[in-house]
């Protein structure tokens, strides 16, 4: 196994494990119908809550940081194409069907600075943000599958 090979089977194994603590933060904060602005409310008047909210966006973060820095230059070398920056990179993803729309990872990754670099004070826009990262973490980890099956299918 060479060099590329051994990082790529470790950023798999890493983006394995923050798939699933994603998934289960997720299921822990969103476990309601009614996710609007008094669900919110509620989740921030609570410690609990709070920490839920953080470790959802620093997990949501930090996965799509693993798969756009670390995988993606490494998983386009393997294919055979040349790694170049973020953008370019997201668009050769698009063309090889691992992610499905470049514009929507455009917005998960302002959105990473929405959820943890800033605080925000509008409860309705914090909770617009919450919202789109919870749909946006359906594409990240179709993506992740999708990088993982091409990945065993160029073995």
């Amino acid at each position: 196994m060479n060099e590329i090979d051994t990082r790529i089977k470790q950023i798999m194994g890493v983006l394995a494990k923050e798939d699933v603590l994603l998934f289960d933060v997720s299921q822990r904060l969103f476990n309601q119908q009614n996710l609007d602005e008094s669900w919110l409310k509620n989740i921030l008047e609570k410690p609990e809550g709070i920490d839920k909210l953080e470790s959802f966006g620093s997990k949501f973060c930090r996965m799509q940081d693993t798969f756009i820095d670390k995988l993606t230059p490494l998983l386009l070398i393997k294919l055979g194409e040349i790694s170049s920056s973020a953008i370019n990179n997201l668009n050769k993803l698009e063309r090889l069907n691992i992610v499905d729309n470049v514009n929507d990872w455009l917005d998960i990754r302002l959105l990473r600075n929405k959820l943890v670099d800033e605080y925000v004070d509008d409860i309705s826009e914090l909770l617009t943000h919450l919202l789109l990262a919870k749909k946006s973490y359906t594409q990240l980890h179709n993506s992740y599958l999708k990088a993982k099956n091409t990945l065993n299918e160029n073995q």
